[in-house]
């Protein structure tokens, strides 16, 4: 038996004694071995060797008719002591307990042969599909000639090989379940690698020219083309995307080899001599105890293997957080992880939470830097001036404003712009909450900074009016309208100010509205409605009519 694992290797360049087929030709040795001897010995065998010592050998019947011997014809050539020479062999009839010992002996030290060869076989054994053939063939093998033995239990042997197969199948599934950590090492080679404005690029969706428009192969390398720039996969993203995918691959052929397992039947087709106690007992060893026990394994190996790779994750994002480079590393982090977990296990509830701890502060950090430059230009042009554009255009009585001042307009414009060029596939819902709330806040404390500055001006600036000295010959050279108090115009530029940024605060409170979002733009709104002097008609009629004006302008700013 061992010399059937000490064959020469076969022409698939598998080592000498590792292959499938070694291990069947040495369990259907094995097998064959136990019956043989257990026909043979003891009795028939000590009836063979009587007969043998019974009659001459030259006389022996079945001798005679061979006729190649031609003994008709050369008997007579032959010598007294050939033609009446009758064997004799000396040996030691077995009784039936020794010869069963003997063979029991043999057996225990067989399977062990056999055992160790189909270990040494599935060491070389990596893929799963091959490791359940070879199963099915050694298990079907044994089940088929093992019954045929008496005296022998079959499912010990049995189980040992099951318990054989089983310990290497749930080491393959541990070594593929691990290799989740690939993943890991693909982003923070990516991380240690980063190149602002290298890493990060992707071609835009727009670019026409370098796309491969030859569809004569068909359209599926197109259609994967336009997916990738929808979805921002930069090299840097596509390459840790790629090795999540196919190590999901192997793994869903993992779960598609458990369910082959649990669809397997294990009767005994050649001999149906066995009860169906016999048939149902190894029914639920082999098709239902050990898909489960692989399927368990499977489950705990990917929690383990995903949370491990949470850590990893969080751990080189806290890393770069504080780096100048954290908005565009932010953006590349929220990506993988979304392309991740939009093809987590479905079975798995504990793995759902995946990457869900680091994903708000990923947010903050892309909003962070979207909202900068827009904020930048707020701050120093619609706050930074004290005149009203498009005054004229006021209507009604009192006079109120219909439309938001330019520089508002312009600044939801180029947030737009900002999160488009960031990418439109990374504003969902959650991302869209962090950027109103960041915005209402900061909006709120830039505009509450601007009011205290107008009103310090109207504290600090000398009133002309009683100030200024003006003499008799002066006053009669002035025009009738240069007579008005200056002090008065001013306050009514001031009040015209606050009515407008009244109008402009509402409006940006209907753009940034979000559920959960603060009470900041709506304490500005009040604040500021205090210093308009409006009546609580007017100002209601400011803010519906800003509310009116965001209903037939919000499409010009779709991301918001």
């Amino acid at each position: 038996m061992a010399m059937s694992f000490d064959t020469e290797g076969d022409a698939d360049g598998r080592p000498a004694g590792r292959g499938p087929k070694d291990v069947l030709r040495c369990l259907a040795l094995y097998t064959k071995t136990l019956r043989d001897v257990q026909t043979l010995v003891p009795n028939r065998l000590r009836d063979a060797l009587a007969a043998l010592k019974k009659d001459a050998l030259l006389a022996d019947a079945s001798l005679r008719a061979m006729e190649g011997l031609r003994l008709d014809v050369y008997k007579r050539w032959c010598g007294d002591e050939i033609q009446y020479f009758t064997p004799f062999i000396r040996h030691d009839d077995l009784d039936l307990e020794q010869a069963k010992d003997m063979l029991m002996s043999w057996a225990k030290e067989g399977s062990a042969v056999l055992l160790k060869g189909l270990e040494k076989t599935l060491d070389s054994m990596t893929e799963f599909k091959a490791i359940v053939d070879l199963r099915t063939s050694v298990l079907k093998l044994w089940i088929q000639e093992g019954s045929k033995a008496r005296g022998f239990d079959p499912s010990i042997l049995q189980n040992q090989i099951r318990d054989v197969i089983n310990n290497h199948m749930l080491e393959v599934l541990e070594t593929k379940v691990a290799k989740l950590r690939l993943v890991g090492s693909e982003v923070s080679a990516a991380l240690d690698a980063w190149k602002e404005g290298t890493t990060d690029k992707h071609p835009s969706l727009w670019d026409v020219g370098s796309f491969d428009t030859d569809l004569s192969n068909g359209a599926a390398q197109f259609t994967q083309d336009v997916v990738s720039r929808l979805y921002g996969r930069s090299d840097a993203v596509s390459k840790a995307v790629t090795c999540y995918q196919s190590w999901y691959h192997v793994i869903d052929d993992v779960a598609t080899v458990v369910d082959q397992l649990r669809r397997q039947r294990w009767d005994n087709d050649v001999d149906e001599i066995e009860d169906e106690e016999t048939i149902e007992e190894r029914q639920k060893l082999l098709a239902k105890e050990d898909p489960q026990k692989l399927s368990a394994y499977l489950n705990s190996s990917l929690v383990k293997a995903f949370r491990n790779l949470d850590e990893h994750l969080d751990l080189l994002w806290k890393s770069h957080q504080d780096t100048p480079s954290k908005g565009a590393i932010a953006t590349y982090l929220l990506r993988v992880l979304r392309d991740i977990r939009s093809r987590l296990p479905e079975e798995l509830d504990s793995v759902k939470t995946f990457g869900l701890g680091a994903v708000p502060s990923l947010q903050e950090a892309l909003v962070s830097e979207v909202i900068v430059a827009p904020l930048d230009e707020l701050a120093t042009g619609a706050l930074a001036r004290k005149a009203v554009a498009g005054r004229s255009l006021w209507e009604g009585t009192p006079e109120l404003p219909t439309n938001p001042s330019p520089v508002i307009f312009r600044f939801l414009r180029n947030l737009s712009i900002g999160m488009g060029d960031a990418g439109g596939d990374l504003w969902s819902p959650a991302a869209l909450a962090v950027l109103k709330r960041q915005l209402r806040a900061e909006i709120s404390k830039l505009w509450l900074e601007a009011v205290g500055a107008v009103e310090k001006e109207a504290k600090t600036k000398p009133d002309l009016s009683e100030d200024a000295e003006v003499s008799p010959a002066e006053d009669e050279e002035k025009l009738p309208e240069e007579r008005a108090p200056e002090a008065s115009s001013t306050e009514e530029q001031r009040r015209d100010l606050f009515v407008q940024w009244l109008f402009d605060i509402c409006y940006l409170e209907s753009s940034l509205d979000s559920p959960g979002t603060t009470d900041d733009l709506k304490a500005l709104e009040d604040a500021v409605s205090q210093k308009t002097g409006l009546d609580s008609a007017a100002r209601d009629k400011v803010v519906k009519s800003s509310q009116e004006y965001w209903k037939r302008t919000s499409l010009l700013f779709g991301l918001l």
